[in-house]
């Protein structure tokens, strides 16, 4: 399923919901790989997590990773942005995302890092196209929105994903990939009101991320505007 996607994907570009319907027929598949052997890692003595279970099937994970990555970026290319998220539709993003968090509980930080962290951005995009707050004032909305839990769990899965698949960069250098990362932090959190009390949230993002890269919290006008503002909003 997963090659014979592909394929269609190069034999009929303009056609790429043909290739998208094939990686849809693999569904049931995945379900019954979910189901059977998709669980967290373990904990040793040590205070590792064990992914034993993860690397006795690593050929089948690589293969489902490829077809659910392909899946979603079709998707994105495909699917309205504004769709309803409950829609069964075969091009529907939050569908096949669903099926990728689903099946990544499982793995380790440093597996198909380039994949997931595109993955991971495209659906934090889509979040904050799909809810941005069109009010100006962040007292307008009276409680946190239902989906910024499941945005901010990404964010920090997103952060363990750079934290094992980049280095810290060398003077004069950026860590660009973590300075788009903590943009897009802010820009959920804007999406969901900007509201003050979450703002520590961004803050705690912005300190995390000088381990990866001082440029993230001091290096540009654009940061360094986003956290007089946020710290404005928090109070502090």
């Amino acid at each position: 399923m997963f090659y014979q996607g592909m394929s269609h994907e190069k034999l009929y570009p303009s056609e790429l919901h043909r290739a998208l319907k094939i990686y849809h027929s693999a569904i049931p598949l995945l379900t019954i790989v979910v189901s059977e052997f998709t669980s967290p890692p373990s904990t040793q003595g040590t205070g590792k997590l064990d992914f034993t279970p993860f690397y006795q099937l690593y050929e089948v994970w690589r293969w489902v990773e490829g077809l659910l990555w392909r899946a979603v970026i079709l998707s994105s290319r495909l699917c309205e942005v504004h769709e309803n998220e409950a829609s069964d539709a075969t091009e529907s993003l939050c569908k096949w995302f669903s099926h990728y968090v689903k099946c990544s509980a499982g793995w380790p930080a440093k597996f198909r890092t380039a994949h997931r962290s595109a993955v991971i951005s495209i659906y934090l995009r889509a979040f904050v196209l799909r809810h941005r707050v069109l009010s100006e004032s962040p007292v307008s909305i009276p409680k946190p929105p239902a989906w910024l839990h499941e945005a901010r769990t990404l964010c920090a899965d997103y952060r363990m994903i750079l934290s094992s698949s980049t280095n810290f960069p060398r003077a004069g250098e950026h860590n660009v990939k973590v300075e788009e990362f903590v943009d897009l932090c802010v820009a959920v959190w804007e999406a969901a009101g900007g509201m003050g009390e979450h703002a520590g949230w961004i803050i705690d993002v912005r300190l995390q991320s000088t381990s990866l890269s001082p440029v993230t919290s001091f290096g540009s006008d654009s940061l360094v505007g986003d956290s007089i503002y946020i710290q404005f909003s928090s109070g502090v």
